[in-house]
């Protein structure tokens, strides 16, 4: 018995020996690579050098900070995916592998999405980002990558490649270090403004037709914060050969390099050109320039910024403003004290909010009653819609209405200067909507403070029925509370009765400073 199992043993490890050897023929025959290891491909570290100014030694981000967003799952379209290109012994591409950037039990990691695992096979690997797909003819080197992503239609963030060649592995791990693949050239034009505290401020100004050519080619830079940018690959910049184009004021410009030497762009570098332009407009505050504030401070920038300077923050929008005696008129038709609101360096106005408030609120309480008691309650002329929601504000309080909704989400104050945010009322909303003296159904205004709100990510308003604080009355058939209403697509007037019901519109919110 013991000599036939040991007969039975040797039968069984010649079978798994003959297994073995046939498996390791059959992989080499297929051209299959074994893992050297039973780990998938990983990534360990990403870090991403910033664009190097030309002239200095330091670090710029005219463009943006490169940070990556995680999705909640590898499925996720949210989240951002980077690419591994892997190149074998012969120097051919052989893969393209996602990693997509995943938020797990809290901490971000990088997740292998075509389940590709580390091999000997792989000889060299160039990691990309943005992640994009290659149908065929997978590049194998930066410059045949480059080339792929300058013939994309995208955007500048879209197109700004990063880049990191390794030939180094810590088992099936691998540490990226990205820097950015193409040169980048900046244009843009300052001024400076002074804050409510005296302080100096310098910002970017807006600029139009912005272009620039290298020989024949024209190249259309994009504004990204505040400043007018474009990738560049293997150029270089010569006298005569380089020029640049903007307009500002609707003043056209046109310049070119001063220095005899031309200029080899590099890799990972921005080069900056100013565009000085001839300041002639005047510096007094207007319709559409930007509520800004700091911790402690107030700004109002001009209208033709090309963006907020780091460390403000935009509360909202100028659509009227108002000189001192102006201004105390208005303060005591509120019933406010004109000495508690100092303006902007003698200068006071009226703002909109970035962001709708809610409808009126409950309908059934808005009795006459209350209405006839606030002077101005049904003018169509007075700029009163901070004491009309004072006083319903406080009917809410003793509980004569329901509920008053329309200041949802303004519960804080735009700046320790302004007053609190409020419903407009008819002549507030008619000048916001039409702007001027509001008196002119055009809608001219609503298309400039649009075009403001959009600069800063606003919400726009639309083209249908923005209500106004303003009530009026009717006696026959039966008396009726009606609203005032102002459209948004070209200025038009028009009241709406209601008794039990309140018209669902949202109110856009405003304060004065």
């Amino acid at each position: 018995m013991k000599q036939l199992y040991l007969h039975i043993k040797l039968a069984a490890l010649s079978m798994l020996l003959f297994s073995a050897c046939t498996q390791d023929e059959i992989m080499n025959q297929a051209n299959v690579e074994k893992p050297i290891t039973d780990g998938l491909l990983s990534i360990g570290s990403v870090k991403v050098d910033d664009f190097t100014e030309n002239t200095e030694s330091r670090v710029i981000n005219d463009s943006k900070t490169v940070t990556f967003e995680a999705g909640i799952d590898i499925n996720d379209a949210n989240g951002d995916e980077l690419g591994v290109l892997l190149i074998d012994e012969s120097g051919e591409t052989y893969a393209n592998v996602a990693f997509k950037y995943v938020n797990e039990n809290g901490e971000n990691k990088w997740l292998n999405k075509t389940n590709e695992y580390y091999s000997s096979k792989i000889k060299k690997a160039i990691a990309y980002f943005p992640y994009t797909e290659i149908a065929k003819n997978l590049p194998s080197s930066i410059e045949e990558l480059k080339q792929i992503f300058l013939s994309k239609d995208v955007s500048f963030e879209e197109k700004d490649l990063l880049v990191s060649e390794t030939t180094e592995f810590h088992a099936a791990s691998m540490d990226i270090n990205f820097t950015h693949a193409f040169s980048m050239l900046t244009f843009s034009a300052e001024a400076t403004t002074t804050t409510s505290k005296g302080n100096k401020i310098t910002y970017s100004l807006q600029l139009s037709d912005v272009a620039f050519s290298i020989g024949d080619n024209l190249y259309t830079p994009e504004l990204v914060n505040g400043k007018y940018v474009c990738l560049i690959d293997n150029e270089t910049l010569a006298k005569d050969e380089f020029r640049y184009f903007y307009t500002a004021n609707n003043t056209p410009y046109v310049k070119t390099v001063s220095n005899e030497t031309p200029l080899i762009l590099e890799a990972n570098k921005s080069y900056s050109f100013p565009c000085p332009i001839n300041t002639g407009e005047g510096t007094a505050m207007a319709a559409g320039d930007f509520y800004c504030v700091s911790s402690d401070d107030v700004l109002v920038l001009p209208g033709n910024a090309a963006g907020i300077p780091e460390g403000w923050t935009c509360k909202g929008i100028v659509f009227y403003t108002m000189d001192q005696a102006t201004f105390e008129f208005y303060a005591s038709t509120n019933s406010l004290t004109a000495n508690d609101y100092p303006g902007y360096n003698n200068n006071h106005g009226l703002i909109i909010s970035l962001k709708d408030g809610g409808s009126l609120g409950s309908a059934s309480s808005f009795e006459n009653f209350l209405l006839r008691s606030i002077e101005g309650w049904n003018s169509r002329e007075s700029l009163n819609g901070y004491k009309i929601t004072q006083a319903m504000q406080e009917a809410v309080k003793g509980g004569t209405i329901a509920s008053f909704t329309a200041l949802n989400d303004h519960e804080e104050p735009a700046s320790s200067a302004t007053t609190s945010w409020f419903a407009p009322s008819f002549k507030e909303l008619s000048i916001l909507i039409r702007g001027g003296d509001g008196a002119t159904a055009t809608g001219e205004g609503r298309a400039y403070i649009n075009q403001q709100l959009q600069e800063i990510g606003g919400t726009t308003l639309g083209e249908g029925n923005i209500p106004s604080i303003t009530f009026d009355s009717q006696e026959s058939p039966t008396q009726q509370n009606i609203v005032w209403f102002v459209t948004g697509k070209d200025g038009t007037e028009f009241s709406y009765p209601f008794t039990n019901t309140t018209p669902g519109e949202l109110f856009r919110p405003i304060c004065a400073f």
